[in-house]
C-alpha cells in the first residue's frame, strides 16, 4: 500500500470550558511511515499528549475533536463509528500511557491485564491468554516472568508497572505503537533499560511508533524524525539528526541550546511563559519568547515551509515574501 501509515491533516482539538475555548491541537498536519519513530517533542502543555489521544479517538469531555482527518492505512479514522474504532483501538493502533499507577487497575494482577488484549482481539481463552503474557513479559526483560503475571501492580516497582504498560500495548503486535511519555515517572537507570525495551520491540516486530516527550536528548537516540510542538502547533519537522546537528525554529534552537551547556556556563533559558491557549497572541505564537521576532511575527501567522530533504519550518524566516 502506498502513502504513509498514518497521516494527520489540520487536525485541531480543543477544550471547551466556562471561560473560553483551550486549543490544544490547533491545525496539526503529521505522518508517519510503516516502520519508522517519529518523535513528538515540546514543553508541558504543548498539546502532545492531546495529539496522541486525538489519534485513538481518546478525546473526553470537554475536550472535542474540531476538525481535520487521522488517516490510518487509507481509512479517517474521525468517520467510524465506536464500534469500528474499537476494533481498531488496541489491536492495530495501541497507546503506552505516561503513569502506570494511573492506567493500571490495582485489583487485578499485571498478567490479567495483559491477557484481556488477547481476549478482546484474539478470542484466546484465559489459560492460553496467560502463557502469552509470559512470552510477552519475558520480551520486555520483565524479571522472573512466570510469578510477575499472578503479582498485583502494588508488587511491582515502577519499572516493572511501566513493563506491563509496554506489554498491553504490543500484545497485539500493533502497526502502530503510541508512547506518551512512557519513562517520565522513572529515575535515570530504570528510563534507560525501558528505552532500550521499546527500541528493540520496535525493531523486531517493525512497527511504526510515535514517541512523545519532553526529552529532546532522548528523541536524538530513538527517533527517525522529530516534530516540534509548541503552543498547539507544530513549528518544525526534520530527521532526528539533522534537526538536533542544524535547528532551524528559534525555539528549536532555544531547546538544543539547552542540551549544549559549557562547563562553567550560563544555563541556557527561555524568558517569558508559553502563552494562554484560550487566547493565543496573533501572528507566531513563539514571538513574544523569540529574540528575533520582528513586526511581522507579531502580526502573521508564519506558513509552514517545504525546506526539502524532509525539512519543514513554521517561521517568517524561512517563509520568503
Amino acid at each position: 500500500m502506498s502513502g504513509p501509515l498514518l497521516s494527520i491533516e489540520g487536525l485541531r482539538v480543543y477544550y471547551f470550558l466556562p471561560h473560553g475555548a483551550v486549543r490544544a491541537v490547533d491545525g496539526v498536519s503529521l505522518y508517519v511511515d510503516r516502520g519508522e519513530v517519529l518523535g513528538v517533542a515540546g514543553e508541558s502543555g504543548c498539546g502532545k499528549s492531546t495529539l496522541a489521544h486525538a489519534v485513538v479517538r481518546l478525546v473526553r469531555p470537554p475536550g472535542e475533536i474540531v476538525s481535520g482527518r487521522i488517516v490510518f492505512k487509507g481509512v479517517d479514522l474521525l468517520r467510524l463509528s465506536e464500534e469500528e474504532m474499537r476494533r481498531i483501538r488496541g489491536r492495530e493502533i495501541a497507546m503506552v500511557f505516561q503513569d502506570p499507577n494511573t492506567y493500571l487497575n490495582p485489583v487485578y494482577t499485571s498478567g490479567f491485564q495483559v491477557a484481556e488484549v488477547f481476549e478482546a482481539h484474539e478470542g484466546v481463552g484465559a489459560s492460553g491468554a496467560l502463557e502469552r503474557v509470559v512470552e510477552i513479559f519475558r520480551m520486555v526483560k520483565m524479571p522472573d516472568p512466570p510469578r510477575r503475571v499472578h503479582a498485583y501492580p502494588h508488587e511491582l516497582s515502577g519499572g516493572m508497572k511501566q513493563r506491563v504498560l509496554i506489554s498491553i500495548g504490543i500484545a497485539a503486535r500493533p502497526s502502530l505503537l503510541i508512547a506518551d511519555e512512557p519513562t517520565s515517572s522513572l529515575d535515570v537507570t530504570i528510563q534507560a533499560e525501558v528505552i532500550d525495551v521499546i527500541k528493540e520491540i520496535q525493531r523486531e516486530m517493525g512497527m511504526a511508533m510515535i514517541f512523545i516527550t519532553h526529552d529532546l536528548g532522548l528523541l536524538s537516540e530513538i527517533a527517525d524524525r522529530i516534530a516540534v510542538m509548541y503552543a498547539g502547533k507544530v513549528v518544525e519537522v526534520g530527521p532526528a539528526q539533522e534537526l538536533m546537528s542544524d535547528p532551524l525554529h528559534p525555539y528549536t534552537r532555544a531547546l538544543v541550546d539547552s542540551l549544549r551547556l559549557v562547563r562553567g556556563s550560563r544555563l541556557p533559558t527561555i524568558e517569558g511563559s508559553p502563552p494562554s491557549l484560550i487566547e493565543p497572541p496573533p501572528g507566531c505564537r513563539f514571538h513574544p519568547r523569540c529574540p528575533m521576532a520582528t513586526g511581522r511575527c507579531r502580526a502573521e501567522e508564519p506558513p509552514c515551509t517545504d525546506l526539502g530533504g524532509g525539512r519543514t519550518v513554521s517561521c517568517h524566516l524561512y517563509g520568503g515574501g
